[in-house]
């Protein structure tokens, strides 16, 4: 009877861990949807997963600056801001591009997911805008999905690596910023999953529509190869096959390259001579734990940087060529012993993200079992520097609510202004100077703007709003915060209103910044114009 007994016990032990299992990926389903929908404004959306900055405020578009959209203060933003006009523009028609977009015959290459974008948006511009910034989400639920493929939900192993893909640094930064990474990774997966069933044509097709989305999608078409039989006519057929993989991006790099000449820079900088780039990060890596940096940031990069150091060194020592995926992640081991600084630099830098395709064929390849567990884990740690793309920004010092709603009222918040800030339940923003909010009334009736919040200096001064000639609020101001009240009439278009200082802004304490004053917590509530008494 104890032989059964222990075959029973362990039948219940196994139900139980796959059931805990599943608990465990529904968690990290809401945990991901939740983290994402602390990214939503009412005002302009899930637009600041797009990373626009005002630093392209004076080239953007026109379709960009008629759509209320997210703006970081003081940044340039990061390549998603670009892929989102090309979506806006998908057959790149538009002359404002080669102003507002960097290098573009080097970004109109990618061009694939601004096109789904677009096709998703139902060619609406503010529609293609919210499509462009969720299209990573949609891709992430649909990977994750994919990946059960290889990791069934069945053992808390196949969940660490589940996890290790799906919350790596690369995906997460991906999905953060509107990037073409992780959806690239999805096709990929598709591709080699074709490819493990037999479906080798579907495969090669999904790899053609891959390397639309990003160019290095390509080399994963390694994953075709047959090495199991090698022939002249095997290597004649790999040739053709990877001909064909290739030729709808050569025919839309001869599209581009018609349309607007060569790249200024076709990417070349990204490359430099073996093992150059990754020591000069290891270098880095390891003198960033300094006194004034974000410890968690130093420790992110250092196991980013070990962990895909680990994955490289597992395709080198561990020889498997008859296994597409291995293949895959050879490709990508050697590519990134050639990735030069601008893909290593940063905290934790971009290339997490470019070699995605090597982290997932590593958590696949990595064999079962205990004695591989302490790779597998070490071979993740890139997760560590996660927290900071789930990060949302401050949230905005004002609020638009009222009878109009905040869809007819854009408040914007123009020069003069240091990013929000927020902590204890406060929002705020402080100005070095004279500042402005810009007011867009979108409704074809003048309405009624009450605001209501604080108001607190770096010392004793007067501060003044003003819209035009008229002043709307005059007062004196302390460090101290006291009550802002005050109202105007905003006409069909644009207002703006000036809170201005008759003293210039000094530093308090340690903060490098100049402060003048700062307005916290302001509500700003639409109603109609009163009638006349």
């Amino acid at each position: 009877m104890r032989p059964r007994t222990q075959e029973m016990g362990a039948k219940r032990g196994r139900l139980i861990e796959c059931w805990f299992v599943r608990a465990a990926s529904v968690v990290c389903f809401v945990v991901f949807l939740w983290a994402v929908g602390k990214f939503y404004s009412p005002v302009t959306g899930f637009t600041s997963l797009i990373s626009i900055g005002d630093i392209l405020n004076g080239t953007k578009v026109t379709g960009l600056r008629q759509v209320p959209h997210y703006i970081y203060d003081d940044s340039a933003g990061y390549d998603g801001a670009y892929y989102a006009q090309l979506a806006l523009h998908p057959t790149l028609d538009n002359p404002e591009l080669t102003k507002a977009i960097d290098n573009l015959p080097y970004r109109a290459r990618r061009m694939l997911f601004c096109w789904v974008a677009w096709l998703l948006g139902l060619g609406q511009p503010a529609w293609i805008l919210q499509a462009h910034a969720l299209l990573n989400v949609l891709c992430w639920l649909g990977l994750a999905g994919l990946l059960w493929r290889w990791f069934p939900p069945n053992s808390v192993e196949n969940f660490l690596r589940w996890f290790g893909v799906m919350f790596s640094h690369g995906v997460c930064m991906s999905v953060r910023h509107s990037l073409v990474d992780a959806p690239s990774l999805l096709l990929v997966a598709v591709a080699i999953a074709w490819l493990e069933s037999g479906r080798r044509g579907r495969a090669a097709a999904v790899l053609a529509l891959a390397g639309l989305g990003k160019e290095t999608s390509l080399l994963a078409a390694s994953g075709l190869a047959e090495p199991a039989s090698p022939s002249l006519r095997g290597a004649l057929r790999f040739a053709g096959t990877m001909l064909v993989v290739a030729l709808p991006l050569f025919a839309w790099m001869a599209y581009v390259r018609w349309k607007f000449g060569p790249a200024a820079d076709p990417g070349l900088g990204n490359f430099t001579l073996p093992l150059v780039g990754l020591a000069e990060k290891w270098a880095v890596a390891l003198a960033g734990f300094r006194p004034d940096e974000d410890p968690w940031l130093a420790w992110g990069t250092l196991g980013s940087t070990l962990a895909l150091t680990l994955q490289m060194l597992f395709f080198v020592g561990r020889w498997r060529p008859a296994e597409a995926w291995w293949r895959v992640g050879t490709v990508f081991a050697a590519m990134m012993i050639f990735l030069s600084t601008p893909v290593w630099e940063g905290y934790p830098g971009a290339f997490t993200r470019v070699l995605l395709p090597m982290s997932l064929a590593f958590n696949v390849l990595v064999p079962r079992g205990a004695r591989w567990l302490p790779l597998l884990l070490a071979g993740n740690l890139s997760v560590i520097a996660t927290y900071r793309e789930v990060t949302p920004p401050a949230a905005e010092f004002f609020r638009v609510t009222g009878q109009a709603g905040p869809a007819a009222v854009n408040v914007v918040p123009a020069q003069g202004w240091y990013g929000p800030e927020s902590g204890d339940g406060s929002r705020w923003r402080w100005s070095g100077g004279d500042s402005e909010l810009r007011i867009r009334n979108g409704s074809r009736e003048a309405v009624q703007l009450r605001f209501d919040g604080r108001i607190a200096a770096a010392d004793e001064r007067r501060v003044e709003v003003v819209s035009g000639e008229l002043v709307l609020w005059s007062g004196a101001v302390q460090l101290k915060a006291t009550p802002l009240h005050f109202a105007c009439i905003a006409p069909p278009g644009e207002t703006r209103l000036r809170f201005v200082s008759e003293l210039p802004a000094r530093n308090i304490g340690t903060d490098p910044r100049k402060l003048s004053f700062n307005v916290s917590n302001l509500e700003i509530v639409v109603g109609p114009v009163p009638a006349p008494p």
